[in-house]
């Protein structure tokens, strides 16, 4: 590493909290945009770890960026999408942000009498690791998403398979929307369980609000009826289209048994009175 290289990188060091305190008030005026206090520290904190890893860059002579720096850029997108969640706002702030490193290394290059590939090497670098933090920045958001996504559909399952005491020795589950693999399997896994803790001898299973069923769930609500039967539950269904009965005949599943299929719920009771 050449001497004047070394006394930037001397620089970044020792003004590493500054610089970072003035990238963002730069950045922060190139958009004219106001964020909170809060918002404001942990970027001044991220800009201090992305010039101590320009450091490190620096120093480094191969093309890679320092292991460190990948890490780091995976850890501080998450925390960027967990706390902002909207991935426009946070993509909107890099194009100033490559403006404000461009001036500033011009600057450097003037004040430490850089020369032009040292000048390039610069930009390149700073470049290549908003380039970095911006793709996983990306992919952060993309799993956060989809991680919010498995949690929201965690919740719906429960509080749409709600078993519902009627009797002593029964209780309904009213079923709605679209039953596919996913919500048959943990009506399978999570609700039966629970139904086998009530102690009763009748379960019905309303379809009444169910538009739609999968081949998938066809056979995982026969399986469910077997299951209930080897727990001494008698499953009875209630509520089932035309459309429902026919995509149940067409994979070979039987709907109108003898005492457990019901035009409704009432008309369940009524005969088991």
């Amino acid at each position: 590493m050449k001497p004047k290289m070394n006394n930037l990188i001397e620089f970044l060091e020792e003004n590493n909290e500054g610089l970072a305190n003035q990238i963002v008030e730069s950045v922060l005026n190139h958009m004219s945009l106001e964020i909170s206090q809060v918002e404001k520290d942990r970027a001044v904190s991220m800009y201090k770890s992305f010039v101590k890893f320009l450091c490190s860059s620096l120093e480094y002579e191969g093309k890679n960026m320092p292991a460190e720096l990948l890490e780091w850029s995976k850890q501080n997108a998450y925390e960027q999408v967990s706390a902002n969640g909207k991935i426009s706002e946070i993509i909107y702030r890099y194009p100033p942000t490559r403006e404000v490193f461009t001036d500033l290394i011009t600057n450097w290059t003037s004040q430490f009498n850089l020369s032009t590939d040292q000048f390039t090497l610069l930009l390149k670098k700073v470049n290549k690791m908003l380039d970095i933090s911006l793709e996983e920045t990306v992919t952060a958001f993309e799993e956060f998403n989809a991680k919010m996504k498995e949690e929201f559909k965690e919740e719906i399952d429960i509080i749409s398979f709600p078993v519902v005491p009627l009797k002593e020795s029964m209780a309904v589950i009213p079923l709605v929307g679209k039953l596919d693999q996913h919500r048959s399997a943990h009506l399978m896994d999570s609700v039966l369980p629970k139904v086998n803790d009530l102690k009763i001898d009748f379960l019905i299973v309303d379809f009444s609000g169910v538009n739609e069923i999968d081949d998938i769930a066809a056979v995982n609500i026969q399986n469910i009826r077997r299951m209930l039967r080897l727990l001494g539950i008698q499953m009875i269904s209630t509520g089932i289209s035309p459309h429902l009965a026919k995509a149940a005949i067409s994979i070979g599943i039987e709907t109108n048994s003898s005492g457990n299929t019901f035009k409704s719920v009432k008309q369940a009771l009524e005969y088991m009175e």
